[in-house]
């Protein structure tokens, strides 16, 4: 875990826990990692027509292997969707999920290709306000992201922006990938915050009138979670961004990366949530994370192929692990 976000190397992260659940390295780490720095090798000498078309079929071969997730994708498909899709078109949108995320993966070693200088060739921005709006509260801003389109992209790009960001991440078992990717991650002067006990570092990241991302669209069962509604279906949600928002007066901001072709991403920003530090806790943690959700609905409905519907988004209710998911 990174520590305090006013360290001397801003955020670098050099000073994190190790990542894994030992830090120790294997031969299997090893192997892992040269085989992912021999694609990353690879792709940044094919132009960006080949990636893609590369990432499609990457994405393909694991639709084609993997029925488990095909089947998840489908069930929350029907969550979202019910009849108003066929189930042709559930399926199409299942294939075209993995294909994007099989391109996604691929551009992602290619983002070294993005500087400060060329940013603007790979991303359209919409709606920036907010972000000046909101920093010139003065307690920093939370941006509120999700596994859709490429959100490495964005945060990459608000660091050339010049807003001040670290990311809430989750370390990686593997040291040497973890390493390689926090370098990624870092190129544009971001900094990350590790999920273990990460309250702190948000709070005086915030407090430096900084940046705090979060993709904050993944199942949570831990015990502070709590039930908000996602396409009518209550979802077991984290209550971090709009708890914190109450506690510190920073607003929320939503942001998504809609693929456009070509590895061009729309960056589309929402206007500005503030809590109401007037209103009853617990009623407004809930509201300013329902109002999130919606949000998010509203991208996928806009453009459903680019969310992360593998993702088991229902598997834990109120009291527990929820039995959604269990075939018959």
């Amino acid at each position: 875990m990174i520590e305090n976000a006013s360290m001397n190397q801003r955020d670098n992260s050099e000073s994190i826990r190790p990542p894994g659940p030992d830090g120790k390295l294997t031969i299997s780490h090893i192997f892992q990692y040269g085989m992912v720095r021999v694609l990353a090798f690879t792709v940044n000498l094919f132009p960006m027509f080949l990636v893609q078309a590369i990432g499609r079929g990457l994405g393909l071969l694991f639709h084609s292997v993997d029925r488990k997730h095909r089947e998840i994708a489908f069930k929350n498909l029907d969550v979202a969707f019910g009849d108003s899709k066929t189930t042709d078109e559930k399926r199409q949108l299942v294939k075209i999920s993995f294909q994007h995320f099989g391109c996604a993966l691929l551009e992602t070693m290619r983002l070294g290709r993005i500087t400060r200088k060329n940013f603007l060739n790979y991303v359209t921005l919409d709606n920036m306000k907010p972000f000046y709006e909101g920093l010139k509260a003065g307690n920093g801003v939370i941006l509120c992201s999700a596994h859709y389109g490429n959100w490495e992209v964005m945060n990459l790009v608000l660091g050339y922006l010049k807003l001040p960001m670290s990311a809430m991440a989750r370390p990686l078992d593997n040291p040497l990938l973890h390493t390689y990717l926090e370098k990624i991650r870092g190129m544009s002067g971001n900094g990350v915050i590790y999920k273990h006990k990460s309250v702190r570092k948000i709070l005086a990241t915030l407090k430096e009138n900084r940046i705090v991302g979060i993709v904050n669209d993944q199942d949570v069962h831990d015990r502070n979670r709590i039930m908000v509604d996602f396409f009518g279906m209550p979802a077991a949600t984290t209550p971090v961004p709009a708890a914190i928002a109450l506690k510190t007066g920073a607003p929320i901001v939503t942001g998504y990366a809609v693929p456009m072709g070509k590895g061009r991403y729309h960056l589309r920003f929402g206007d500005l949530i503030w809590a109401d530090p007037d209103a009853p806790k617990d009623e407004e943690i809930q509201r300013i994370t329902r109002v999130l959700n919606q949000r998010l609905e509203q991208q996928i409905i806009f453009k459903p192929a680019y969310w992360l519907w593998m993702h088991k988004r229902f598997k834990t209710g109120a009291v527990g692990p929820s039995d959604f998911y269990k075939s018959g």
